[in-house]
C-alpha cells in the first residue's frame, strides 16, 4: 500500500472531498480503525480517526512533540483542539475509507472537557431537504449524546490514545485536498446507512 485515501462526502456539496495520506501518515488501518497524520503550516500536525463502529470522525491538532495544539477561534468557531464530526460509520474497501458527514460537530478545547455543539439545525434542515435520512440523523443524535457524555467525563482523550497512542512523532506533509466525484456507494437513498 502507498497510500490511503479517505473520501469524505458533505450531503450539500457536488462533489466528495478526498484526503490522500502517503504510507508513513498511517498510523493505523484495519477494518475496524483509520488513524493518519499529516503536517500543516506553523508545525501543527493533525491526527484524523475513524472508526467503522461508531459514528464520529475525529481530527486533533498537535505539535511536533505531542503536546495538544487549539486553533484559534474565528468564524464563528470557538477556539478548538478536537473537532469531532458527526458522520456515518467509516466504510473501507482496501486502502480506500468512505463516510458521509451528518453537518453536527462537537467542538473541544485542548483539556478535552470544555466543548461546544454546532450544526445541530443544520443537521435538522439535511434531513428535511433529503439529503440525509431520518435513520442518519436518530443515529448521529445518539453519538452526538455518548459522545458529549464522554467529553463531559473527561474520558475522550484516553479513548483515542486506547485506539491510538498520543507522543511524539514526525508527520509528512499534508498533501492538498482533491474533490472527486461522489463515490456511489455514499449516494443518498443508496448508501447501507439510508
Amino acid at each position: 500500500m502507498t497510500e490511503v485515501r479517505d473520501h469524505d462526502f458533505h450531503p450539500d456539496e457536488t462533489t466528495a472531498r478526498q484526503f490522500v495520506t502517503p504510507t508513513d501518515g498511517v498510523l493505523r488501518l484495519d477494518d475496524p480503525v483509520l488513524v493518519t497524520r499529516g503536517l500543516y503550516g506553523g508545525g501543527v500536525i493533525l491526527r484524523h480517526y475513524a472508526f467503522a463502529d461508531r459514528w464520529v470522525k475525529i481530527n486533533v491538532t498537535t505539535d511536533a512533540a505531542g503536546r495538544l495544539t487549539e486553533t484559534p477561534p474565528g468564524g464563528g468557531s470557538p477556539a478548538f483542539c478536537f473537532n469531532c464530526d458527526i458522520a456515518t460509520p467509516m466504510l473501507r474497501r482496501g486502502a480506500d475509507t468512505f463516510a458521509v458527514d451528518l453537518f453536527a460537530d462537537v467542538l473541544v478545547r485542548a483539556d478535552g472537557v470544555t466543548f461546544a455543539v454546532t450544526g445541530e439545525d443544520e443537521m435538522r434542515n439535511a434531513v428535511e431537504d433529503g439529503l440525509i435520512s431520518q435513520r442518519e440523523a436518530a443515529h448521529g443524535a445518539a453519538e452526538l449524546e455518548l459522545l458529549t457524555g464522554l467529553i463531559a467525563g473527561g474520558r475522550l482523550l484516553e479513548w483515542l490514545a486506547a485506539a491510538c497512542p498520543f507522543g511524539p512523532a514526525g508527520a509528512p506533509p499534508a498533501r492538498p485536498v482533491k474533490r472527486v466525484p461522489v463515490p456511489a456507494l455514499l449516494w443518498p437513498r443508496v448508501r447501507a446507512t439510508w
